[in-house]
């Protein structure tokens, strides 16, 4: 089994891109780096993140021209964070959020201080309400090494042909971040949750049920205003399903994250379904597969002919194949009768939720130079969606 995942609260994540534009020399401490969009889940605001070695203000400077001043500011803080290698290297965290943007608008900003800028990067403001569909690039173990997907990903958003918003909800570690949180995105729900909580022993088991209690709240809330926004998509990193040739989690019958600890306590599977969760993503496997409409091990396709229209169990996506040092992952040699589709390429997914009752998903083939792999879509009616019946 592969050590625990160093980044325990992200499931497969909704790609987010700062775009660069232009250069600005700054100096080497005082240099913004690893600059990050979220989404604080307030409409008409975008949080960007960067670190520094050294205290600097926080503060970006942004506006609607590509060239020329930025006339619009925004200030924020900064915290001191110590990383977890050997070294524990000291840096800081600089948050400031944007607020007051136009819907679907494109942004150029920069950040950092007078002590040295950022290039300038660019992004378009999230549009607000249920009423339009949502583009999205979704993956899951992309590493800073061996990065495959990672320069079709940019190249993809640059075209603007693919991703006409993005979004993600994490920003950087820190104190305060959430282990799981919840956001709407056009007429979906997505809720982010944490499957290392059920691994983390010495955080004991009050985490596992903290986390299950505030899942199942979110997902009453969420079947309540399900006339507005009607699916419910979940995101957590290691699946209840694989057919993967490894030793992990999702490899064993009664696994963790489906059944719970000790196969009886806070097991996932049946909370989801009993909310009538449309999609449920996943990552860690560096391999993509998906699944048939599933609940405990059994096959519920709407029909033979239709199997993801108005599915009677929720369908399951792993899109762990970005590209990370630990390259890709093998399959068993048979798959599963559960197992509809398997993909031993390195790419990412594209996901388009149209309305509210139809979703699109594709597998884009990095090895195979962009081809769409895999191509399915999921129905469900507007009526009856909290209940798989």
């Amino acid at each position: 089994m592969r050590p625990l995942c160093p980044c325990w609260s992200c499931c497969c994540l909704l790609l987010v891109f700062s775009l660069g534009v232009l250069g600005t020399p700054v100096a080497p401490k005082a240099a913004p780096e690893q600059v990050h969009l979220s989404y604080p889940g307030e409409p008409g605001a975008m949080t960007v993140t960067w670190t520094t070695w050294v205290p600097t203000p926080s503060e970006v400077q942004f506006g609607l021209q590509l060239a020329g001043p930025l006339p619009l500011r925004a200030q924020g803080t900064f915290s001191p964070f110590v990383d977890g290698g050997a070294l524990r290297r000291k840096l800081y965290i600089h948050r400031v959020t944007l607020r007051g943007l136009l819907p679907g608008v494109q942004y150029v900003y920069r950040c950092g201080s007078s002590q040295g800028w950022s290039r300038r990067f660019r992004f378009r403001a999230l549009k607000n309400g249920p009423h339009w569909s949502p583009r999205l690039a979704v993956f899951g173990d992309l590493g800073a090494d061996n990065p495959k997907a990672f320069p079709r990903l940019r190249r993809d958003t640059q075209k603007g042909i693919n991703f006409s918003n993005y979004k993600a909800r994490f920003s950087m570690p820190g104190n305060n971040e959430g282990l799981w949180y919840s956001w709407d995105l056009g007429p979906a729900h997505i809720i982010s949750f944490s499957t290392e909580v059920y691994f983390f022993l010495n955080y004991g088991r009050h985490l596992v049920e903290r986390q299950f209690h505030w899942l199942e709240n979110d997902l009453q809330k969420a079947n309540k205003n399900r006339a507005a926004r009607p699916w419910i998509i979940t995101m957590g990193h290691r699946p209840m399903y694989c057919s993967n040739a490894d030793l992990d989690d999702c490899t064993w019958h009664e696994s963790k994250v489906r059944k719970g600890l000790r196969g009886k306590f806070y097991g996932l599977e049946d909370l989801f379904y009993k909310y009538g969760v449309d999609l449920q993503l996943w990552a860690h496997e560096h391999s993509y597969e998906r699944l048939w409409p599933i609940y405990n091990y059994q096959v519920f396709n709407g029909s033979r002919e239709m199997p993801y229209t108005n599915p009677r169990g929720p369908v399951h996506i792993i899109t762990g194949s970005a590209g990370c040092e630990e390259r890709l992952t093998p399959f068993s040699l048979f798959p599963r009768p559960w197992s509809a589709v398997r993909v031993k390429e390195y790419g990412y997914t594209r996901l388009h939720i149209l309305n509210g009752t139809h979703l699109h998903i594709q597998q884009v083939s990095d090895d195979q130079d962009g081809k769409i792999v895999d191509d399915v879509w999921v129905v469900r009616p507007l009526v009856g969606r909290m209940m798989y019946l």
